[in-house]
This record gives C-alpha cells, sequence and structure tokens, in this order.
C-alpha cells in the first residue's frame, strides 16, 4: 500500500478505524478489540446483511509501535490453539 507506516498501523489498531474498513459493504463489525502486547487477543466480529455473526478472534505475536504488526488466528488469546 502506498501509505505512511504509522497510518497503517493506526487502522489495524484503533477500533473505531477498524469497524470502518474491517470487512466489505454491506457487511458490519459490531465487535472490534484488541490488546495490542505481544500475547494479546484480538477480537473482531463481522456482521453479514442477515444478521450472521462471523467471530474471528486471534492472538497478537509482535508489536512494535508505527512499524510491525504480527498476529494469527491460530490461537484465540492467552496462547489457547483455536478449536480445529
Amino acid at each position: 500500500l502506498d501509505a505512511p507506516a504509522d497510518k497503517l498501523f493506526r487502522c489495524w489498531t484503533t477500533p473505531e478505524l477498524i469497524k470502518q474498513w474491517f470487512a466489505p459493504k454491506p457487511w458490519t463489525v459490531p465487535v472490534a478489540q484488541v490488546d495490542l502486547t505481544p500475547g494479546g487477543a484480538s477480537n473482531i466480529t463481522m456482521r453479514s446483511p442477515e444478521g450472521q455473526d462471523m467471530p474471528c478472534p486471534g492472538q497478537y505475536l509482535e508489536v512494535v509501535p508505527n512499524r510491525k504488526l504480527v498476529f494469527t488466528d491460530a490461537f484465540t488469546g492467552d496462547w489457547v490453539p483455536k478449536d480445529g
């Protein structure tokens, strides 16, 4: 992306901004929670136009403010493996 790293980092780490861009319209994002620490949980829920919720839990592996954000959906926070 042709955008400054600090602005991209802000969009990926600010819940109110995540709610604006994470899901394609007409889907919405009613839940966006972030714990920006290594091992911290990410909890983003997308909602379909029909009202079906699709939770997207994850966990941060590395956080370098304004430079680097590494996360996975293999864990759901506190190093708990995702079912399946």
